[in-house]
């Protein structure tokens, strides 16, 4: 055979080769990842997700070299889908035992959660960081949400007796304001963010000191291997740590 011959035929086998390896990388799939809708965390903005998280994740995966697609829904099911393998991942979480069984956490802490009590502004309660003390208090917390290790296990222990569920920090807030709980635990900049929004934080009052303050990171599903995108988050996310991209990040939402 001709070498001009073999020439040709090496490069009609190696192009289709290139071509589909091309096609892979680009029609790779994005990453789908869910988070609670909470301002100024994560929430809609002309229809398209937004917040401080979302920009910090969505940029640590463009250094990555990753595609990534946020969607929003209540905490409760971010876990149920992540548990599932419906969502790759989600963010923020805190790095529960429960919640190991099933999630698989970046090394690099995404943010780290003041989580403090919230009371009607015109409450005499007071906190002095025993819990105990609120043992007969009603509580109104979030279905599914995690308020640190300290907090979660004097609910379990039954610490706190008297703890009510609902759906989300707006509906957690009306209920305070109402005078249907007398406490909720919340994390201090989203729970202060989005009482300015609705226009209730001259009914409510932070109370000191905070209950804990617990680093929460990005988490994978366990239902498939996902360490390479992992790996890639933290090393994105710490190069935004250590070049000032993640201070100017937070600043833009936390003035």
């Amino acid at each position: 055979m001709p070498q001009s011959t073999k020439e040709a035929l090496a490069y009609l086998l190696i192009v289709p080769a290139i071509l589909a390896m091309t096609a892979s990388v680009v029609c790779a799939d994005p990453l789908v990842l869910a988070a609670a809708d909470t301002w100024p965390t994560a929430y809609l903005l002309a229809g398209k997700p937004t917040g401080m998280l979302v920009d910090l994740v969505t940029e640590a995966f463009r250094r990555a070299g990753d595609s990534v697609e946020v969607e929003l829904m209540p905490w409760a099911r971010c876990l149920r889908e992540a548990e599932t393998g419906d969502v790759d991942g989600v963010f923020s979480s805190f790095k529960l035992p429960e919640r190991q069984r099933f999630l698989a956490f970046s090394k690099e802490a995404l943010t780290k959660q003041v989580i403090v009590f919230l009371a009607r502004s015109e409450s005499t309660l007071s906190f002095n960081g025993d819990l105990a003390a609120m043992r007969d208090v009603k509580i109104g917390v979030i279905s599914g949400a995690s308020y640190g290790e300290k907090f979660d296990s004097a609910v379990k222990d039954e610490v706190l007796r008297n703890v009510e569920q609902t759906n989300s920090i707006e509906s957690n807030l009306q209920k305070l304001v109402f005078g249907r709980v007398d406490l909720i635990p919340s994390y201090r900049n989203v729970v202060l963010d989005t009482a300015r929004r609705l226009q209730l934080l001259a009914q409510i009052r932070e109370m000191s000191p905070p209950i804990e303050s617990v680093p929460t990171y990005l988490a994978f599903t366990k239902a498939r291997d996902l360490s390479k995108p992992s790996d890639d988050f933290d090393e994105a996310i710490a190069s935004m740590k250590q070049d000032g991209t993640y201070d100017r990040i937070i600043g833009r939402y936390l003035r």
